[in-house]
């Protein structure tokens, strides 16, 4: 709504007003950046299929779990044979001559079959691997989730400042608009009294149109802010958000750099430990397992369907002991030795993360110094440039009028405006990076 207004208000001659807090804000008043930063960690989207990934992780250190846990089965089926199934056995066994074979049928035409099975691990260093490997999954995830709450506050916490700034530039622009204003409204009575000209009028109303075109991009770049403030924090876009107005800048805490305070440092830690866990496994694929087998089955026979409930069921069961030692030359020797080189390449990609993460540190630092000498050496200049807006319109209000001189004035405050603003920018983003960096 900002823009129709001031394409309505900003005519020659119409007076504007100081941007005033969005009357449509919360009972609360405008939001601080705490409430802000709580509003997004239970609406950014971003954040919440992080949770929901979390969640999915935990699922799965239950399901290794539960490998531990006796697993059963239950099988049943009925077949019939069209052609039953013959072994043949030496003819001694029924008292034939020597040499002989005996064809004996196994089986009827019909036949049918339940059972329950059981399977119990007794040792198996395989799946107490894989709960290993679940558990560490599930620790990355979380930290995976923690650099994101990191990442949501670094985002949430510029696009803050942002709209503080723009809103305080946008107050700007209309003051130093309103004084322009005041300035062309003087030179016209000059003209009036016939102590100027025309042309000495047009090229003061090109000033006063210079100073509406910024006034319009200081509030598109506003609207702009508070766009992507709202986006930020999962905020519906259309209703309004009102922040407290700009204060004086933050004095920031440089101190030396800790790896241990990166945001994200749990999270690449951990991937070096799922490497050397997926090392280790690998050399534990060829352990022997052993495992404790049962079975509990009814077998059915006949000659028609019917044999279901007229002829007998036979029971058979067995338990035993299963003893499993895996021979294979890829899991010896080739998975794991791929397995420790990939180990040997996460050590040092996370060296390769602390040396980048120390230098972009040091940079914001440098940075930031740069960013607040140049912050006071803007305010500085602003003061000159309004001083001499003032000393400018003090000769106009004589009748003095030297438009080369009022041209330089203006393009010197508006520029010095500009840059203010713009050096204020940066020092937020490197504050805020900063404080992101070292998870202040």
């Amino acid at each position: 709504m900002l823009l129709p207004l001031l394409a309505i208000c900003i005519r020659v001659g119409a007076v504007i007003p100081l941007p005033q807090a969005d009357t449509s804000a919360p009972a609360s008043g405008p939001w601080p950046l705490d409430k802000c930063l709580e509003y997004a960690g239970s609406h950014n989207h971003e954040l919440l299929a992080g949770a929901a990934s979390g969640a999915a992780d935990n699922t799965g250190t239950k399901a290794a779990l539960a490998q531990l846990a006796p697993s059963l089965s239950v099988k049943g089926g009925l077949d019939n044979y069209w052609k039953i199934p013959v072994q043949v056995f030496p003819g001694e066994l029924v008292g034939k001559p020597p040499g002989t074979f005996v064809p004996v049928r196994m089986g009827t035409p019909w036949m049918g079959n339940y059972s329950v099975e059981a399977n119990v691990p007794l040792v198996d260093p395989k799946i107490w691997q894989d709960i290993r490997m679940a558990r560490l999954r599930q620790q990355a995830g979380t930290a995976e989730y923690s650099a994101l709450q990191q990442h949501l506050i670094e985002n949430v916490s510029m696009a803050w400042y942002m709209v503080q700034l723009q809103e305080a530039y946008l107050a700007v622009m209309s003051s130093s608009y309103q004084n322009y204003q005041e300035i062309h409204t003087l030179i016209g009575q000059q003209l009036q009294k016939g102590l100027t000209d025309k042309i000495t009028f047009n090229q003061s109303a090109v000033l006063l149109k210079t100073r509406e075109d910024a006034l319009l991009k200081a509030g598109a770049a506003l609207q702009e802010a508070s766009t992507d403030l709202k986006f930020r924090m999962g905020y519906p876009m259309y209703d309004s958000l009102a922040v407290p107005p700009l204060a004086e800048l933050p004095t920031p805490v440089v101190a030396g750099f800790n790896s241990a305070l990166l945001p994200d440092y749990a999270a690449e830690t951990l991937k070096v430990k799922l490497a050397e866990h997926r090392y280790r496994s690998a050399r534990t694929s060829w352990y022997p397992s052993l495992r404790f087998t049962g079975s509990l089955q009814q077998l059915g026979f006949g000659n028609q369907l019917n044999f279901i409930t007229k002829s007998p069921w036979y029971t058979v069961g067995f338990a035993g002991i299963q003893l499993q030692v895996p021979l294979s030359v890829a899991d010896i020797w080739h998975k794991p030795h791929q397995q420790k080189q990939l180990w040997q390449q996460a050590v040092e990609t996370f060296k390769q993360y602390e040396s980048t993460q120390q230098k972009a540190c040091i940079r914001e630092k440098l940075q930031l110094e740069q960013a607040m000498s140049s912050v006071r050496l803007q305010e500085e200049k602003v003061t000159l440039a309004e001083e001499n807006e003032a000393l400018s319109t003090q000769k106009i209000r004589k009748g003095i009028i030297d438009m080369i001189q009022l041209r330089e004035v203006q393009k010197d405050l508006y520029e010095a405006q500009a840059r203010l603003n713009e050096a204020r920018q940066d020092f937020f983003r490197h504050y805020t990076t900063l404080n992101y960096l070292q998870n202040k």
